[in-house]
């Protein structure tokens, strides 16, 4: 089972979901909005994946973020981003609810290649 974590809004997260209905590829959506983060899964994916791949510098909420924050990020990473879920890339995928190293933030042909494999 996959698992996506995004923003229903989010262009990245409308083509994966889009690509994976059109191949019929059962999947959850799990709306970073509606859903409360929890610290270990977090740190999973902080672990799988490495901060840097996670947090997106580019956005208008890293922007936004008061500097005493951005210079905690090493060490206050989780709390962040529960308190700014809109922070990570997106979608962060999940396979049988654990993060996969293959399947880093956001949606690239390398994603559909990979997941085309498992199915």
């Amino acid at each position: 089972m996959i698992n996506i974590y995004g923003l229903k809004n989010c262009d990245g997260c409308r083509k994966a979901i889009n690509w994976l209905n059109s191949n019929n590829i059962e999947y959850k959506f799990f709306n970073l909005k509606d859903n409360i983060l929890s610290k270990i899964l977090i740190s999973e994916w902080i672990e799988a994946h490495s901060l840097e791949k996670i947090i997106n510098k580019k956005s208008t909420t890293w922007r936004n973020l008061n500097e005493a924050s951005k210079n905690q990020l090493d060490t206050e990473a989780v709390n962040i981003i529960i308190n700014f879920p809109s922070l990570m890339k997106r979608p962060i995928w999940e396979l049988n609810t654990k993060p996969h190293k293959e399947l880093d933030p956001g949606f690239q042909d390398r994603h559909q290649n990979f997941i085309k494999k498992l199915v």
